[in-house]
């Protein structure tokens, strides 16, 4: 690997650094944060790194691997980002197309890690999904989504990224950011949210370069992923947990127990809601079968009994004397196809009267007093304030829109 050349000039990129196995490409100022976390992670040493960002400034203080400048303006080489511009952003990369093969090229596994919402990761991301797809190089993107209370724009530059990238990427990670809420106090400075999100980042491009890892005991690979999310969407979590051999007798259920803490893993209840789950157990050379046997077994106690479970197990000498809990867990997106419309029958055309009869008396007149009323589902809704902000689902209904007219129930005016 190469080190960090400080002097490196701003719009340069330093040489491709192929002849690796799994390359962690940082996109975008959140994917350069979670490569200076993953930095100063131990067990992320066998990891080759790469930058990638349209900021000469915020590159010149990573500590990548290798890195590439892709100006948002590269006429002028400003160097100065694209200000959350995701055309800017997406241009930019596209104009590195080249120079990111070149980089690529060589590794059997990547993952690119960046946070959407702004111009680089949201505009690049689908340049990344198509120069691995040209390689054939398998490729997860494990992306975060913007707080709550982050601009409105920002939460839908995501979304529509998600929309554009799912079909033609190979697996693709969502966490969102708002899981941290569930482990951080309400005063903590919102400059610590952000670092707190880079680094529990940084540990899941751990947890998931190690799920995919060879030398396998129990297999686990990117196939295991493909299956899991093979045309299905699914919401997921990740939780990752360490333990040494220092912390006490039983290390691997401290990291299992670790593990289900992890902000990113959403709790208890979102394992219990599971349809599908990949666990892992990765330690050194001295983990032991009777171990092994009792955490998996313990993961697997954690979930449903009707889940999809596909369980590993992996030996690294970077892991020695110390263990890692890795978990998975997919939740599948209903199918949510829409009814069909009903069909409309013609009305019957007009013939000759026929003569006066009292045994068919005619529409509307007297004698049909028992006519129905036919409502045509034909109501508009009024979501007020919340038109023009994201839809609030649960179970396929918009929330956003009032009760009575979700279903229907009318009210009596009085009339």
């Amino acid at each position: 690997m190469m080190e960090q050349n400080a002097n490196t000039p701003a719009g340069l990129s330093r040489a491709p650094i192929g002849n690796g196995k799994a390359l962690v490409v940082g996109l975008g100022g959140c994917g350069i944060r979670i490569l200076d976390f993953l930095r100063a992670n131990p067990r992320a040493k066998w990891l080759v790194t790469l930058a990638v960002d349209t900021d000469g400034g915020v590159l010149a203080g990573t500590h990548a691997d290798a890195v590439i400048n892709a100006s948002a303006d590269w006429n002028s080489k400003s160097c100065a980002g694209c200000g959350g511009d995701i055309i800017r952003g997406e241009r930019a990369i596209s104009h590195e197309r080249a120079n990111l093969k070149e980089h690529i090229r060589g590794f059997s596994l990547m993952i690119v890690a960046g946070g959407l919402g702004g111009g680089t990761a949201t505009g690049g991301v689908r340049t990344f999904a198509s120069v691995a797809r040209e390689e054939g190089i398998p490729t997860v993107f494990l992306l975060t989504t913007p707080f709550s209370f982050e601009a409105h724009s920002r939460r839908k530059n995501a979304e529509d990224c998600l929309q554009e990238i799912l079909p033609v990427a190979d697996v693709v990670l969502t966490m969102p950011n708002d899981l941290l809420f569930s482990k951080l106090p309400p005063d903590t400075p919102a400059e610590n949210a952000f670092a707190t999100s880079a680094y529990e980042m940084a540990s899941t491009v751990v947890g998931i370069a190690s799920v995919l890892r060879c030398r396998d005991l129990i297999g686990t690979d990117f196939a295991t992923f493909m299956s899991a999310l093979h045309k299905r969407r699914a919401s997921c979590g990740i939780g990752v947990g360490f333990a040494e051999n220092s912390d006490g007798l039983d290390r691997c259920a401290l990291a299992l127990t670790r593990m289900l803490d992890s902000p990113f893993l959403g709790g208890n209840d979102a394992m219990k809601r599971a349809d599908a789950a990949i666990v892992t157990l990765t330690g050194g050379p001295d983990l032991e079968l009777g171990e092994l046997k009792r955490t998996l077994e313990l993961a697997a106690g954690v979930l449903p009994k009707n889940v999809e479970l596909l369980s590993g197990a992996n030996v690294c000498e970077e892991a020695a004397g110390s263990v890692q809990m890795t978990a998975v867990i997919f939740q599948y997106a209903p199918e949510s196809k829409p009814a069909p419309l009903p069909r409309r029958t013609p009305a019957p055309v007009p013939s000759a009267a026929p003569a006066a009869s009292d045994d068919l008396p005619l529409p509307f007149s007297a004698a049909s007093n028992n006519v129905e009323e036919v409502e045509l589902g034909l109501q508009s809704y009024d979501k007020g304030i919340f038109e023009k902000l994201p839809a609030v689902r649960f179970s396929d209904e918009d929330l956003d829109i009032p009760t009575y007219q979700r279903r229907n129930i009318r009210i009596d005016k009085g009339n």
